[in-house]
C-alpha cells in the first residue's frame, strides 16, 4: 500500500475549507486587478503596470516551485549534506539567468529571449526553435508540476482512489489554465507574488517552530537528525552529516553528480516561464 492509502494529514473537511478559500480569495484578487484591462499588451505583459520590486516578488513565484520546496527538503531529509546539493544547484541557476538573461535583454533593448538570440542571426529559425523548446520544456516541467500540486492536495483531501486522485491532478490542472485565461499576464503576476509571499514566510515560520522545539541550538537540531537517521526504525542508516555518501561511493556515482550538477544549473536558468518574466 502507498503512503496515501495508509496515512491521512489532518481534518479532510477543514482541507478542503481551507483549500476552497485560497482559491475563492485569489481568484477574487485576479478578477479586481484584470477587470480593467482593455488591450491585448494587458493581457500578455500586464500592461506595463509593475514596479522593479513587484516583478522581482513575481520571480521570485515564479522560480520558487514544488520541486524548490518539497523536493529538496525530501531530498535532504533521505541524503543530508547531498540532498543540500539540490538547493545549491538551484542558486547558482538563478545567478546564470542574471547575466546570461537578464543583462542580455537590456543592453539590447529587446523583450524576450527569441528577441535576443535573433538579433543578429536568421530570425524564423531562431523564433522556431525558441517556440519549440519552450512548448516541449513546459508541457513536461507542468506534468511534473501538476503532477506534485495534484497529489499534495489529494493527501490533504484524504483521497486514495488511484482514479480520483488522477482526477484532482486533472482539476488542479484546470483551475490553472482558468488563472491564466481570466487574469493573463497582470493577474498572474499577482498570483505568483502572493505565492512567494505565502510560501518564504510559511517555510519561515516552518523553520522558527523547529528551532524553537530545540531552544533555537541548530547543532541539538543536527545532532537529532543525525541520530534519527542511523535508526534502521525512522532513518536509511546513513549519517546525514557524512558529504558525497549518495555520489562519492564509485566513479559512476561521481560521473551521476556531475550530470546533475550541470543539470541543476542549466535547467532551471532556462525554464520558460522564467524567462518570460524577465
Amino acid at each position: 500500500m502507498t503512503l496515501l492509502e495508509t496515512t491521512q494529514y489532518g481534518n479532510p473537511m477543514i482541507n478542503i475549507g481551507v483549500f476552497a478559500l485560497f482559491v475563492v480569495a485569489t481568484m477574487g484578487i485576479v478578477i479586481v486587478v484584470t477587470r480593467q484591462k482593455s488591450k491585448a499588451t494587458d493581457f500578455y505583459t500586464g500592461g506595463a503596470a509593475f514596479s522593479g520590486r513587484q516583478n522581482g516578488l513575481a520571480i521570485t513565484g515564479d522560480y520558487l516551485s514544488a520541486a524548490a520546496f518539497l523536493g529538496v527538503t525530501g531530498a535532504i531529509a533521505l541524503y543530508g549534506y547531498d540532498g543540500l546539493l539540490y538547493s545549491v544547484g538551484f542558486f547558482v541557476a538563478w545567478i546564470v539567468a542574471l547575466f546570461l538573461v537578464a543583462e542580455p535583454l537590456r543592453n539590447t533593448g529587446k523583450y524576450t529571449m527569441a528577441d535576443v538570440l535573433s538579433f543578429r542571426m536568421n530570425q524564423k529559425p531562431v523564433r522556431t526553435a525558441a517556440a519549440t523548446s519552450t512548448l516541449v520544456i513546459s508541457f513536461v516541467y507542468l506534468l511534473a508540476q501538476m503532477a506534485g500540486a495534484g497529489g499534495l492536495v489529494a493527501l490533504l483531501l484524504g483521497v486514495s482512489d488511484r482514479n480520483m486522485q488522477s482526477l484532482v491532478i486533472a482539476l488542479v490542472g484546470l483551475l490553472m489554465v482558468a488563472y491564466v485565461l481570466i487574469g493573463g499576464m497582470k493577474g498572474t503576476t499577482w498570483v505568483q507574488m502572493i505565492k512567494a509571499v505565502l510560501l518564504v514566510g510559511g517555510a519561515s515560520v516552518m523553520a522558527l517552530l523547529v528551532l524553537l522545539g530545540d531552544g533555537f541550538n541548530l547543532s541539538e537540531l543536527m545532532a537529532q537528525a543525525q541520530t534519527a537517521a542511523l535508526d534502521p526504525a525512522y532513518g536509511n542508516g546513513k549519517d546525514l552529516l557524512v558529504p558525497m555518501q549518495q555520489y562519492g561511493a564509485s566513479e559512476f556515482t561521481k560521473l551521476s553528480f556531475l550530470s546533475l550538477s550541470i543539470a541543476l544549473v542549466a535547467g532551471p536558468s532556462g525554464l520558460p516561464h522564467v524567462l518570460m518574466r524577465f
